[in-house]
């Protein structure tokens, strides 16, 4: 056999081989004494009937595919120990083409894709430019101290007309609906309160109006029936409110905790996101791919998920292809490109860990099981046994792997209002 490397794209080769007529005639006696061991031939035992007869029992087509495999894996293994220094995947190598002719007398051509481990050291990750992220917690900050005060805040009855601010029950008889509902909000606050707030604005219990309002794509008209209005006590933001929410001294000092950990959400948030984008920038830049089967068995698997995830809900394929107005087709396609990208992340990480010996000791393990303890307890996961040291190890791998590519690549300034993490 021999062989010469035609073509080399990201992360795989693409080798030409050619094999002899002798070649191929050996390749194919093997091929049909597997098959010998495994046929039932009347007259002989498993593997003991001659070729000839073994011959009459199995098609050409069958024989073709087996010695073109054989030959696709030499081709393979010869690559490998003339290339010690690759780092191979444990991928079958793909067969690109080949030709054999019937009688295979002008021996057999084929060409071969194999896969590389890319190499994804610190350089490589310190190369990669992508978009920064800007972090913003002040907003996030007011929503959780508004969360507060809405949950402190008391309602007494009121005797007299709704008014802006005050919390209203309500049935609303649309001519869209078949039947009225009943719902309660606050008058002149979110988008409904502000839709509804010139109709219920003095109207008194018991009271109906006809109404037109826009709810964010949705044109409503009917009636709006106020069945009770309630006033709102709402607590100033101070001190006293403060030591009334949690153990805090002061409005400063509960602002301060709301800040630290909105802040850290947020870097976490940040992280996760520009994670995301140098696995992306990366394995665009090395060009990785794999092998057609892994592709195949990536999306079929994801789309199993989705059917199972359906069948939950009460769902069938089907029925959410049609409620989404897409094509099986269409659906099969994205859910390939979803698969492909969680393929080059994972293959991307290992890379990584490999390169740049990333490890987690026994004394992380112990670290990170003392501060996770209720995490893990909820995961199910127990830090006292072999199993759970185990995925323990690998989260604390993966994290480590994360922050190093997340802090090793180029940041550059984020687009105007683009993703801000809150």
């Amino acid at each position: 056999m021999e062989y010469t490397t035609t073509n080399k794209i990201g992360n795989s080769t693409v080798l030409s081989a050619t094999f002899s007529a002798d070649e191929v005639s050996a390749m194919r006696r093997e091929a049909m004494q597997a098959m010998a061991g495994k046929l039932r031939i009347p007259g002989f035992r498993p593997g003991k009937a001659p070729l000839s007869i073994v011959a009459k029992y199995t098609s050409d087509e069958e024989l073709k595919d087996d010695v073109l495999q054989k030959a696709a894996s030499q081709t393979y293994v010869t690559f490998l120990k003339e290339h010690k220094e690759t780092d191979a995947l444990i991928f079958e190598p793909e067969l690109v083409d080949s030709v054999l002719e019937d009688d295979a007398a002008e021996g057999l051509k084929v060409d071969v894709r194999v896969f590389e481990m890319p190499k994804a050291d610190h350089d490589l990750w310190s190369g990669v430019e992508v978009e920064g992220v800007s972090t913003d917690t002040s907003k996030a900050v007011e929503r959780r101290i508004k969360a507060l005060v809405d949950a402190v805040t008391e309602t007494s009855p009121k005797d007299g007309p709704a008014a802006h601010g005050d919390s209203v029950t309500v049935t609303v008889a649309t001519e869209k609906s078949q039947n009225p509902y009943h719902t309660e909000f606050t008058v002149g606050e979110g988008e409904v309160g502000k839709a509804y707030e010139p109709f219920l604005t003095g109207m008194n219990v018991g009271e109906s109006r006809h109404f037109s309002v826009q709810l964010q794509e949705s044109a409503l008209e009917g009636d709006i029936t106020l069945d009770g209005v309630a006033e709102k006590h709402i607590p100033e933001v101070n001190d006293e409110f403060a030591r009334t929410v949690g153990a805090f001294g002061s409005l400063v000092e509960l602002r301060k905790t709301l800040e630290e950990d909105e802040q850290h959400k947020a870097d976490e948030a940040r992280k996760d996101t520009i994670f995301g984008r140098a696995i992306e920038t990366a394995a665009e830049k090395l060009g990785i791919d794999f092998p057609g089967y892994i592709r195949r068995d990536a999306t079929q698997e994801r789309l199993g998920e989705i059917k199972d995830s359906l069948a939950r809900n009460g769902l069938s394929l089907n029925e959410y292809l049609k409620y989404n107005n897409i094509s099986a087709e269409q659906l099969t396609k994205d859910v390939e490109a979803d698969a492909v990208k969680l393929l080059q992340r994972d293959l991307l990480m290992e890379a990584t860990e490999r390169a740049c010996g990333i490890v987690a000791g026994d004394a992380d393990i112990e670290v990170y099981v003392a501060s996770h303890k209720d995490e893990l307890g909820k995961a199910g996961i127990d830090g006292a046994t072999e199993t759970g040291r185990k995925t323990v190890r690998n989260v604390i791998v993966w994290e480590k792997t994360r922050s190093l590519i997340a802090d090793a690549v180029q940041l550059k300034e984020p687009s105007v209002a683009k993703q801000e993490v809150q």
